[in-house]
């Protein structure tokens, strides 16, 4: 076995490079980010569509069902959190080598490992490789649609790419319906461009579009009353609309998973800044050195495709959170990884310490960052567990509502309904939710971490403080 380890390493030294990167991809995922960590809201809101035990969460018009497919075969069969997070770490690296390998069969050579290693080392795929959320997921179709596009647009592609283009356009479709507009518009201007394979490369693009919308479609008549209400209330969820939001992006570099009202966003800071800029000098080093060796656009179209994905939440999303830019980023690996290849030409002292230097303050940059974030929530998401726990021992049980902060996260641990409130209603009469649920039957708890008084409508209920509970002072409400 040995033997032909190694016998394959030196037939295909490139192939090799990127499988060692997916593997340690999915070990730090393992050692770091912890499969102890608790599920987030957005999580529980996917995973509890198919899982069987639970109360399904509710499901917002802009929504999509790929991320809950892709957890599905696991949920159906544990609750278990440690298990989903173990499956999606072995089935991101895998995702990691799928994708990026596809560039491979485009132009073997070192960048291709190169460029898998920048992306994975990102505290962004780090920590949402083993999340149920669909944006990394998006990324790594978003990098594998381009490069069967490339093969597709060849002489002599044959039919593996034209699937393998349908399939990840699919993917992609199914996982964020709006992505999958932008990922294909930079596609769909190439195709026009002379001496392109037109036909087959298009009706691959076009139809792993329609077939991923389709789902999305179909559930907007079914549930929303028509694509049309569906996309309305998808734009009002999401703040659509013209804005510009790349100050809040880059306040989002450092770590805060979101940047939206109620939720704090520090401000942007110097060494991130500074990181955010070389991106675009990588980016244009890349796309020169490309140029002058004879394949522009093999740089230039994941560049293209991976600014057109950050177009909309850039300009178009009243928010940012730093998930958002994942297809960019792992788009963009492509080119920086070029320039930097093209920095190490001649085997230059200078430059090859430049190098170094850099992928080292990457590391260390992203490593930090990473262990800041997984620390942070690996404490909130503990004391949900333990709030859950606590809950238990003051006798609630289902059927039930949990009512107030991180109430879907604390319900699905108990196999409640739950309604998350960011800020607590102010009127004295209880909101319409906790009215539904006493009126089914249902046993009713509000829960708040350490407000005085969170709503009028408490004031008449039962205040038991949930000594258990770390960090935070919890409170739960029950109704005389």
């Amino acid at each position: 076995m040995r033997k032909s380890l190694h016998s394959w390493v030196r037939a295909d030294p490139w192939r090799a490079s990127l499988a060692l990167v997916a593997v340690c991809y999915g070990l730090v995922q393992l050692v770091v980010v912890t499969p102890e960590m608790g599920l987030g809201w957005d999580e529980v809101v996917y995973v509890s569509q198919v899982d069987p035990r639970v109360p399904a969460a509710e499901f917002i018009a802009p929504r999509a069902r790929g991320v809950t497919l892709l957890v599905a075969p696991v949920v159906f069969v544990t609750a278990s959190t440690e298990a989903l997070r173990v499956y999606l770490c072995l089935l991101s690296a895998l995702a990691l080598y799928v994708s990026f390998g596809v560039w491979l069969r485009v132009r073997s050579g070192p960048a291709v490992p190169l460029a898998g290693l920048l992306f994975a080392s990102l505290w962004l795929s780090l920590f949402y490789g083993n999340e149920v959320m669909p944006n990394l997921w998006v990324a790594f179709g978003a990098v594998a649609a381009v490069g069967c596009f490339l093969r597709c647009v060849r002489p002599g592609g044959g039919r593996g790419p034209l699937i393998g283009l349908a399939v990840s356009v699919c993917a992609v479709a199914l996982l964020r319906p709006p992505d999958s507009i932008w990922l294909v518009l930079p596609l769909a201007v190439a195709l026009a461009l002379p001496g392109r394979r037109r036909a087959g490369a298009g009706i691959a693009l076009f139809g792993g579009l329609a077939a991923g919308w389709a789902d999305w479609i179909i559930e907007a008549y079914v549930r929303f009353g028509g694509l049309a209400a569906r996309w309305a209330a998808a734009g009002a969820a999401n703040e659509t609309g013209l804005h510009f939001s790349l100050y809040e992006h880059a306040r989002a570099l450092n770590g805060p998973l979101l940047c939206r009202p109620p939720a704090h966003c520090g401000p942007a800071l110097l060494p991130w800044l500074l990181w955010w800029g070389t991106i675009p000098v990588l980016v244009l080093l890349g796309l020169y050195a490309a140029r002058r060796r004879g394949f522009l656009a093999e740089c230039a179209l994941p560049a293209a495709a991976g600014l057109s994905m950050a177009l909309p939440y850039v300009f178009l999303v009243g928010y940012a959170a730093p998930r958002f830019l994942l297809p960019t980023y792992a788009l963009l690996a492509f080119p920086i990884a070029y320039g930097v290849l093209r920095l190490l030409e001649g085997r230059r002292v200078v430059a090859a310490g430049l190098v170094a230097t850099g992928l080292l303050a990457q590391f260390t940059l992203q490593g930090l960052t990473l262990d800041k974030v997984v620390a942070a929530r690996l404490a909130k998401r503990g004391a949900d567990v333990e709030v859950a726990q606590e809950l238990g021992g003051l006798g609630v049980r289902r059927p039930c509502l949990v009512y107030g902060e991180h109430a879907v996260m604390i319900a699905y641990r108990m196999g409640c309904e739950g309604h998350t409130v960011l800020r607590w209603p102010q009127q004295s009469e209880s909101p319409a939710a906790v009215r539904d649920a006493g009126s089914a039957g249902k046993q009713v708890v509000a829960v708040d971490e350490g407000r005085a008084m969170p709503a009028p409508f408490l004031q008449t209920w039962e205040r038991r403080p949930l000594a258990g509970v770390r960090p935070g002072t919890w409170y739960a409400y029950l109704p005389r």
